[in-house]
């Protein structure tokens, strides 16, 4: 399925209880160089569970309760929003803060550089609904979380994590890192996928602290699922969080299927699968526990692709083996280098209408300015293409669910349809500009022919000027 999807490297694990059942690394980094089990990744948003996790354990330690109002531990968490204050520690894991996309552009907006300063930049942020009312996914509630960690536990995110999850977990070769595109050792670049070929290409400069920032291996993930299927602990019993903590984590809100850092199938009080994913833009990953045999799953990819549709089917795949539902392997009806091979034919076909629009301007300038009904039909093609090119970022976040999406983000996970657009708005531009060239050049030469009979065309083209009648004393 690898192949079949160009994706270059993948790493997976699979645990039942306490035990690893297999752990296997596929294909090969951007240096070539083959991917093992203790090969490094982002594992993107799947970073949120380690976040929750960590308020749990100060929940667990007495230092904070999930129902507290953030403020309360967090006084420099001042909204523009006077409902900001009723925000509580369980409204930032479970999504339910009121803060969204939509008022807060988590990627489009200047990125901060430290957590601190992630949570002060909320000043001017509104609610999108009252807390508690309304889910909505948004990496900055986790921006938050983390940093309440660092206030109520006295030290750095990244230190806690270390001292406090990872090792005790275990996982030795788990590390944090704020900014997508921020060194790690062992870490080379991830990829994108264009025209069924993947690109390696360096990530863009996102902070992602608490929400996305961790790196690991599927080998370190295998012990994470463990925790997750064993209430808590290790497979060699070190507690990181107590029973009923863990409870409350895999603990959907009513308000929708959102637990605390992860996704929920099922009823509430038994879920029969916990699961999430995440993607850095050239890199993407997933995790699963299943409660009712008690497997887990991590999947962990180098790259992108289109919403990840190829990735998801791969996982989806993985899931029905574990299962024992189905062996086919659950591909997209299309595949994303089909969808990209269509896209490259309609960008030439746009391309070339582009230079025939240019090319023609003059003929259709003579031709259609002895109507204005003509000429305005003849302009509007292209100003509406411009307009839903300058749109575009706004309508690809809406399929997305209302997420924020840039151009640069759009870029980095769809390149072919970017390119596509990006020759629309060439094409468009080039025949309106093209045609009200030609028109204003007509224009002008008809008004430079002195003595010319006003035909049609040049009554249209040529307001002639009333006389101005004086009075004289």
């Amino acid at each position: 399925e690898l192949a079949a999807s160009a994706i270059p490297g993948a790493a997976i694990a699979i645990t039942r209880g306490t035990q690893v059942v297999h752990v296997r690394g596929y294909g090969h980094d951007a240096n070539d160089v083959p991917v093992t089990e203790n090969s490094r990744f982002r594992i993107a948003s799947l970073s949120k569970s380690f976040t929750s996790l960590a308020v749990l354990q100060l929940v667990d330690a007495g230092q904070v309760s999930l129902d507290d109002p953030v403020v309360a531990h967090l006084p420099e968490l001042r909204l523009a929003d006077p409902r900001g204050a009723d925000i509580t520690v369980r409204h930032l894991l479970d999504q339910t803060s009121g803060l969204a996309d939509r008022e807060v552009p988590d990627l489009s907006r200047p990125q901060p550089r430290t957590l601190a300063e992630a949570t002060a930049s909320l000043s001017s942020a509104h609610l999108v609904a009252a807390p508690g009312t309304q889910f909505n996914y948004h990496n900055p509630n986790y921006q938050v979380a983390a940093r309440l960690v660092e206030v109520v536990s006295g030290q750095t995110f990244d230190t806690y994590l270390r001292e406090h999850v990872f090792r005790p977990a275990g996982m030795s070769a788990t590390l944090t890192s704020y900014f997508d595109n921020q060194p790690v050792p062992g870490l080379t670049d991830g990829h994108v996928i264009a025209y069924g070929h993947p690109i390696p290409v360096p990530a863009p400069a996102t902070f992602d602290g608490g929400a996305g920032d961790v790196v690991s291996t599927a080998a370190d993930m295998a012990r994470w699922l463990v925790v997750h299927a064993n209430g808590g602990r290790t497979a060699d019993g070190t507690r990181l969080v107590a029973e009923r903590r863990m409870t409350e984590l895999h603990t959907p809100s009513a308000r929708s299927g959102y637990a605390l850092g992860w996704d929920t199938d099922g009823p509430a009080a038994a879920p029969t699968r916990l699961e999430h994913s995440g993607s850095v833009l050239t890199f993407s990953a997933y995790q699963a526990v299943l409660p009712q045999s008690g497997y887990g799953v991590a999947l962990l990819f180098n790259s992108g692709s289109p919403f990840l549709r190829d990735q998801t089917a791969i996982f989806r795949s993985v899931l029905d083996l574990v299962e024992g539902t189905d062996a086919t392997p659950a591909r997209p009806r299309v595949s994303t280098a089909a969808l990209d091979a269509v896209l490259g034919c309609i960008t030439v076909l746009v391309v070339a209408l582009g230079a025939r629009g240019g090319f023609a301007a003059r003929r259709w300038a003579t031709r259609q300015a002895r109507s204005r009904l003509r000429v305005v039909l003849g302009l509007l093609p292209s100003i509406a293409v411009i307009g839903l090119v300058a749109a575009f970022p706004d309508i690809v976040g809406r399929l997305a669910g209302d997420r924020d999406v840039s151009w640069v983000t759009a870029a980095y996970g769809w390149p072919a349809l970017v390119v596509l657009v990006a020759a629309a708005l060439m094409a468009a531009a080039t025949t309106l500009v093209a045609r009200s060239w030609q028109l204003s050049r007509r224009v002008r030469n008809l008004a430079d022919v002195p003595g010319r009979p006003a035909s049609a065309e040049s009554r249209l083209l040529i307001s002639k000027p009333k006389p101005v009648l004086r009075s004289h004393p």
